[in-house]
C-alpha cells in the first residue's frame, strides 16, 4: 500500500531494499545516534593527541582538514540516500566528522576558554527542548513547515556560496560584531527548527514500519543537525567572549 507521507514517499523511491527483517525502532535509532556522536569524539582525541604528540606534523593538519571535510561530504550524502550503503558511510562520516570537530574545538576553547563545554551544554539543551516540544505537538511539522525549512536552507547555501565566490576576488563580505552574533543566533534557531525534521523523519520511520537498516539514515540526519548547532554555538560563545574583553 503506498503511503501519504512524504518522507516514507521518499525512501519508498530511494531503492528497492530486502532489508534485515527487522523493523526500526527509536531505541535503535538512539543507539547508532549514540554511536555516531562517540565515534566522532573518538576520532577527534586520537587526531589531536597524534598531533600534540609529533605522530602528525603540522604541516599536516590542513592537508587532513580539508580531506576530512571532503570525505564527511561525501559519505553523508551516500549515507542519506543508500539505505545499503549507510551504515558504513555513516561511520566514516562520523571519523571523518571528528576530525574537524576536534581541532575547531581546541581552537575555540583556547581563544575563549570554556566555550566548548558550554556549547556542548547548550547543545544538550537545544535538543531536549526540542524533542519535547516535538514529542508534545507544540511545534507540528507540516508541508508547508518543510517547504519553508527547505528554503530557508537554500538561501544559506547561496549565501555561502556568494561569499566564496566573491572571497575569490578579493572581494569579503565584512560585518560588525552584532551582525554575526544575530546571523549566528539565526543560525542556531534554524538548527534547533531543522531538528524536528529529523524528529518527524524518524517517527514516519518507526510508525511506518521500515527495516531497521534506515534507522542509520537517521541517525546520520540527527548527527548532521547536531553537529551544526554545536559549531554555531562555538561561534555565538566566542563572539559573545570576545565583546566582553
Amino acid at each position: 500500500m503506498r503511503t501519504s507521507n512524504p518522507i516514507l514517499r521518499t525512501l519508498e523511491r530511494n531503492e528497492v531494499y530486502e532489508g534485515t527483517g527487522e523493523v526500526a525502532s527509536y531505541g535503535g535509532i538512539v543507539l547508532k545516534t549514540g554511536l555516531l556522536l562517540g565515534s566522532a569524539v573518538l576520532s577527534g582525541f586520537l587526531f589531536l593527541y597524534a598531533l600534540t604528540n609529533g605522530l602528525i606534523a603540522p604541516t599536516a593538519v590542513i592537508p587532513i582538514l580539508i580531506g576530512s571535510i571532503i570525505l564527511a561530504l561525501i559519505s553523508v550524502i551516500v549515507s542519506t540516500r543508500s539505505v545499503r550503503l549507510a551504515a558504513p558511510f555513516a561511520i566514516i562520516y562520523a571519523l571523518a566528522e571528528g576530525i574537524f570537530l576536534g581541532l575547531i574545538t581546541v581552537i575555540f576553547d583556547a581563544y575563549a576558554p570554556g566555550v566548548a563545554l558550554a556549547a556542548v551544554i547548550a547543545t544538550a539543551a537545544i535538543f531536549t527542548v526540542m524533542l519535547f516540544l516535538y514529542s508534545s505537538r507544540t511545534i507540528r511539522v507540516t508541508p508547508r513547515f518543510r517547504r519553508i525549512m527547505y528554503g530557508v536552507l537554500l538561501g544559506i547555501l547561496l549565501f555561502a556560496v556568494l561569499s566564496l565566490v566573491l572571497s575569490l576576488f578579493n572581494v569579503n563580505i565584512a560585518f560588525g560584531s552584532p551582525i554575526i552574533l544575530l546571523i549566528s543566533g539565526v543560525f542556531i534557531v534554524y538548527g534547533a527548527l531543522m531538528l524536528t525534521l529529523d524528529f518527524d523523519r524518524a517517527e514516519a520511520i518507526v510508525e511506518g514500519g521500515m527495516d531497521r537498516s534506515y534507522e542509520w539514515m537517521v541517525a546520520v540526519g540527527l548527527m548532521v543537525t547536531i553537529v551544526w548547532i554545536y559549531v554555531e554555538l562555538l561561534r555565538f560563545l566566542a563572539i559573545i567572549a570576545n565583546s566582553r574583553r
